[in-house]
């Protein structure tokens, strides 16, 4: 699913292996995450597409022991970048 990153929450580094692969994980707000309000097909002349939301959104990467490191303390437009680069694929963090 193409996401739209609209803000990163935090990037954390949760595990580094013994032949040095990091493995990260990431919080973000990504857009047209969750169906706000269901399609309407009848009747015809009420009928409407889903409509798309925000919502908060985890993934997780990893980056071999040669590939740059997140910017974890740089700018937003950094972070969403390099993770926007990544092409990951996003889960909805549900409420609990």
């Amino acid at each position: 699913m193409p996401s739209a990153i609209e803000y990163i929450h935090n990037i954390i580094l949760d595990n580094v292996d013994p032949d040095g692969t990091s493995h990260w994980s990431v919080l973000a707000t990504v857009s047209d995450a969750v169906v706000t309000i269901p399609a309407t097909y009848h009747p015809a002349d009420s009928a409407h597409p889903e409509e798309l939301g925000p919502a908060e959104c985890r993934s997780e990467f990893q980056l071999e022991p040669n590939e740059t490191p997140p910017p974890i303390s740089g700018t937003q437009h950094d972070q969403v970048q390099f993770i926007d680069a990544l092409d990951l694929d996003w889960e909805v963090e549900q409420d609990n």
